[in-house]
C-alpha cells in the first residue's frame, strides 16, 4: 500500500527542519518513514544543484520555486534558489 500524498503542512516540516536529520524528523511526521523523509531531502537537493527532482510533486516544486519564501537545503545548507 502506498503512504498518501505529502501535505503542504509535512512539507514545510522538512523545509524548516533546519540540520534535523530524517531520523529525528521522522517522530514528527507520523505516518513517513525514514526512508520517505530521506527521498524528499535528497529531492530538495537535486532541485537546487539543478538535478533531477522528479522525486518531488507539483506541490513540492511550485513551493520551492516561490522566492517569496526561501529555504535551505536540508543535505548541503545552501540557499534553494530557482
Amino acid at each position: 500500500m502506498r503512504a498518501p500524498e505529502w501535505t503542504k503542512q509535512e512539507f514545510e516540516k522538512v523545509l524548516t527542519s533546519g540540520s534535523m536529520d530524517a531520523g529525528e524528523l521522522a517522530t514528527s511526521l507520523p505516518g513517513r518513514s525514514v526512508g520517505a523523509i530521506e527521498v524528499v531531502q535528497q529531492g530538495i537537493h537535486s532541485y537546487h544543484l539543478g538535478q533531477d527532482s522528479s522525486m518531488l510533486s507539483e506541490m513540492m516544486l511550485d513551493r520551492l520555486a516561490d522566492s517569496r519564501w526561501p529555504v535551505r537545503c536540508p543535505i548541503c545548507g545552501e540557499l534553494v534558489e530557482s
